[in-house]
């Protein structure tokens, strides 16, 4: 076969392939979707299915991996990058500008960083529980302080609140858009759940996924209150880990405190008009808090 021939064989595979990625990119959120599940599924699928291959080529997977750090941060890598593809170099600042949003009251820093630690902190007198990881130094510890803020909260929500949240309430009502993205987030973080290095190995997967409704909720209420700020849900994610793996409290007591407060969150503050579709909206106070936070 000639080159011609073999261009001309090819050239319509490749129109197709561009075509379908070219539809995938101006679907925002489908886009930002596929981007951060191919990243993060892509590299844990290696590490569990071919773990002896993986192991020669890029050693141990753990939670201090240079891959790991890649997969936990392929929302924000996705959303930076779809951004700029979509938007250029203005939509990325807008993305990342909702990262310093910080004046929007001291009553949501204090909820936040010493309103949930103290609820973690009374249910641990009660339970007796210990810290999922070793902190027996000072070292330890702020290696731990450290890694819980770049791997979760630092690699995520840029992505799930700053770009994709704004976009699902741009579709759906703020109920829905929350339990949407609760359930891909959740769902986005199976692969863990088989590496025997990740703390999610010795969790429940049912019990986790919950979790993440319960935590997007809360996420999504924070995240209308302040105006769009990226960093109060950031805070929040912070918070979540560590209770967990600092104060030691048990998962399903967590989960237990998460469903109670995101259940009062969704019952009485109707300021931020849970349950409105976008079709439905009004100019009314409630609604403006949606329309401050859309993209």
């Amino acid at each position: 076969m000639n080159t011609i021939t073999h261009y001309s064989s090819i050239q319509p595979i490749r129109n197709k392939l561009n075509s379908f990625i070219r539809s995938i990119l101006h679907r925002e959120l489908t886009g930002f979707f596929i981007l951060t599940f191919a990243i993060t599924w892509g590299i844990g699928a290696f590490a569990i299915f071919f773990p002896e291959r993986f192991r020669s080529l890029f050693g141990e997977l753990s939670d201090t991996h240079p891959l790991y750090y890649i997969a936990v941060a392929a929302p924000t890598l996705s959303a930076s990058f779809l951004a700029l593809a979509m938007e250029g170099w203005h939509g990325l600042g807008d993305l990342f500008r909702r990262l310093v949003r910080w004046n929007f009251g001291f009553r949501w820093y204090a909820l936040v960083l010493i309103g949930l630690p103290l609820l973690g902190w009374l249910i641990t007198r009660f339970t007796g529980s210990h810290p999922l990881k070793d902190i027996s130094t000072p070292a330890l510890l702020l290696m731990l302080l450290i890694n819980l803020l770049v791997t979760g909260p630092l690699g995520e929500e840029l992505g799930w609140r700053g770009y994709a949240l704004p976009r699902l309430l741009g579709r759906f009502s703020p109920f829905k858009a929350s339990l949407i993205l609760g359930i891909l987030w959740g769902v986005w973080h199976l692969p863990s759940f088989f590496v025997s290095a990740m703390v999610q190995a010795r969790l429940s997967l049912p019990l986790f996924l919950l979790n993440a409704i319960c935590l997007s909720f809360l996420a999504s209420w924070l995240f209308m209150n302040t105006g769009g700020s990226v960093l109060i849900t950031i805070l929040l994610h912070y918070m979540a880990n560590f209770c967990v793996s600092v104060l030691g409290v048990p998962i399903p007591a967590f989960t237990l405190l998460l469903l109670a407060a995101a259940s009062v969150v969704v019952a009485f503050d109707n300021r931020v008009a849970w349950f409105w579709e976008p079709s439905l909206l009004e100019t009314r106070f409630a609604n403006e808090k949606r329309k401050a936070v859309l993209p």
